[in-house]
């Protein structure tokens, strides 16, 4: 009898201790476990992109009318002197237009980006008269892109000696503008119009029998072939007021503005290599 107590106090030691190994290795395993999945969580977390800051602002332009826009940086640029881009989007439509995917494209080149709404549009103050007025009145959309470049400029982390502007239709024209009146180093202009670019810069038949203007240079043109009469009008402007270094793209569409990019994305490339070239 007593060697049957003894044997069962024997098994019963032995079951506990391997029931107490067993918890044991198990909290190590998880132990374990958990220090490689922080590894695992470390590692990913240094590999995440830079998060980018949107950040929005508002203007005031020279005859009081309020301007509504966003700069966007990567948050660890944010006091980092970049080139700066500054997109102007085309009539009745908003700054929204330009889409995050390009604008990230721009970010990870080495730029900031900046957009806004032109008067009379998106989140900015209205526009004198009609809207089409604004079209033809240099006394409006030029002093938008003047206000934003003025405020931008001064804005810590961008050098205001490299600062460009792109645009589509009428943003295009104030792209050209800019660079004749708003120390703009590299103008972009998609599907802009030979009225509106006569109208804003003051440019016209009669410039041209002059000995002497000031032309736009790192001027990069861009249009559809088949897109009314803004071939032959950014031809005009090309040939008679601009200057090396200077190109002229065609492709074969009848799309006007953002829908010519949206159609044609090799646009964005194009524009992407100028800026790193010329900016």
């Amino acid at each position: 009898m007593k060697l049957l107590t003894l044997s069962l106090a024997v098994l019963i030691f032995i079951s506990i201790t391997g029931c107490t190994k067993d918890r044991n290795e198990l909290s190590r395993l998880q132990d374990s476990n958990n220090n490689k999945t922080s590894q695992v969580n470390n590692v990913r977390s240094s590999n995440t992109p830079p998060a980018v800051i949107n950040e929005d602002f508002t203007v005031t332009t020279s005859d009081k009318k309020e301007i509504s826009g966003s700069l966007y940086f990567s948050e660890s640029k944010k006091d980092e002197s970049e080139p700066l881009v500054i997109l102007v989007h085309q009539f009745n439509q908003s700054r929204a237009e330009w889409q995050q995917s390009f604008i990230d494209s721009l970010l990870n080149s080495g730029f900031k980006v900046l957009a806004y709404d032109i008067r009379g549009h998106g989140k900015s103050g209205k526009q004198n008269g009609k809207l089409e007025d604004i079209l033809s009145d240099p006394e409006q959309a030029p002093l938008d892109i003047k206000a934003v470049a003025d405020w931008a400029k001064v804005r810590k982390g961008i050098d205001s000696s490299r600062i460009a502007v792109i645009g589509t239709s009428i943003g295009g024209n104030i792209a050209l503008y800019a660079g004749l009146n708003c120390g703009v180093k590299v103008p972009i202009a998609v599907s802009n119009g030979k009225s509106t670019f006569e109208a804003f810069t003051g440019y016209n038949e009669m410039m041209m029998g002059r000995p002497y203007f000031p032309k736009i240079k790192n001027v990069l043109l861009i249009c559809g072939s088949k897109d009314g009469d803004h071939e032959a009008g950014q031809k005009w402007i090309f040939d008679n007021f601009c200057e090396n270094p200077k190109e002229m793209k065609v492709y074969d569409s009848g799309k006007h503005g953002k829908f010519l990019i949206e159609e044609k994305p090799e646009v964005n490339e194009l524009i992407l290599n100028w800026l790193k070239k010329y900016l």
